[in-house]
């Protein structure tokens, strides 16, 4: 019996594995061409660009795709397998021999467990480094020949210290932090602007930032002055400065949970940070609810319903399931809902929905 079990458990996770890998290089080879006939154009713009400059964005742009589409591929395979065994009567031969609902989905949770765990360790040894990579080249217009990054921030936007702040760029040069492009407009209580100081460049020295090339505008009395140097008096450091700039989809988790520190250290807003570290756990996790919201394409009685309009309900709650989740991520960001519950709520939600459903179909 324990041989027979084996058998069953390899003959279904391998018809399941075959299917998620066909589904995942679909999406990965459809999205990647679409996505290059819309950026070529750019990309062999610059001087000396050519078939190598396409082929790094597509070794850059790639790993984005197969980590974004590995649990939407998963919810595809499940819906696929259990569909293709229900149409040739082979669940129906499972459940006559004796098989729960919970063992004829087995093999697909034993996969889907393998397959978390290695897009979790694919998107944080590769997507991470990749996308920060691609991000630096496209901020850069695609050039050839670009220096490595040297810890550079671009398009700053972040509210401190009562004071809007905006750069085009800030990097890491020697011991030295220099802002370009700065604009800096400070609040009253009320949030309406008093000044606003606009600079060709700042540098942090001796615990301050000095501005060169500044423009002062003053909203009360309108006067504007143009002084070659300003200092620039506020509490935000580099090191809190590049904190709250950080792109956490760039940015390797031992990394964020040390920016989340400094964040908290200087008690600064943490919201947006904490919902993206821990979405690097639930993101992956999305997979193993994949069988659960799938299994309704697989069980039934056939005069209960057409299997088309069964595997169609399985892949709509999957889809249910990924817009929760970006809802849910983009409410813990905003502070709405705490963190762990932005991240995970999506997850524990619809895992109580798909075992609801095992249930109904056990009964």
């Amino acid at each position: 019996m324990n041989f027979a079990r084996n058998i069953f458990t390899i003959y279904v996770g391998r018809m399941f594995l075959i299917r998620f890998f066909a589904l995942l290089t679909f999406f990965v080879i459809i999205l990647q061409m679409l996505d290059l006939l819309n950026r070529s154009e750019d990309i062999l713009a610059p001087e000396g660009a050519g078939f190598d400059s396409v082929l790094r964005y597509i070794s850059l742009r790639a790993p984005q795709i197969l980590s974004q589409f590995t649990p939407f591929a998963a919810l595809l395979g499940v819906v696929f397998t259990l569909a293709g065994l229900s149409h040739s009567s082979e669940i129906t031969v499972m459940r006559a021999a004796g098989m729960s609902v919970h063992r004829v989905l087995f093999p697909l949770g034993v996969v889907c467990a393998g397959v978390t765990f290695a897009h979790f360790v694919f998107h944080e040894a590769v997507t991470v480094k990749t996308s920060e990579a691609l991000d630096y080249w496209e901020v850069n217009d695609y050039a050839v020949g670009l220096p490595p990054d040297s810890d550079t921030r671009t398009d700053i936007r972040i509210s401190y210290d009562n004071e809007l702040i905006a750069a085009a760029s800030a990097a890491r040069i020697g011991d030295a932090v220099l802002l370009t492009g700065v604009t800096i407009s400070s609040l009253d209580a009320s949030g309406l602007i008093t000044s606003v100081i606009e600079a060709r460049l700042a540098r942090y020295e001796d615990g301050g930032w000095r501005l060169f090339d500044a423009r002062t505008f003053a909203a009360m009395s309108l006067d504007i002055d143009d002084n070659p140097e300003v200092i620039w008096t506020n509490t935000l450091d580099p090191e809190l400065l590049f904190a709250l700039t950080l792109e956490p989809d760039q940015t390797s988790l031992p990394e964020l949970a040390m920016k989340i520190r400094q964040l908290s250290e200087d008690q600064a807003d943490t919201r947006g940070a904490m919902t993206a570290l821990l979405s690097r756990f639930s993101k992956p996790m999305a997979t193993l609810v994949m069988p659960l919201l799938g299994a309704i394409a697989g069980f039934g009685v056939h005069r209960q319903g057409v299997m088309l309009a069964r595997a169609v309900s399985g892949a709509a709650l999957g889809f249910t399931y990924f817009v929760a989740e970006n809802l849910a991520l983009a409410l813990g960001a905003l502070g709405v809902v705490p963190a762990i519950i932005g991240a995970f709520f999506p997850l524990a939600l619809f895992m109580v929905v798909g075992f609801s459903i095992i249930l109904a179909m056990e009964n």
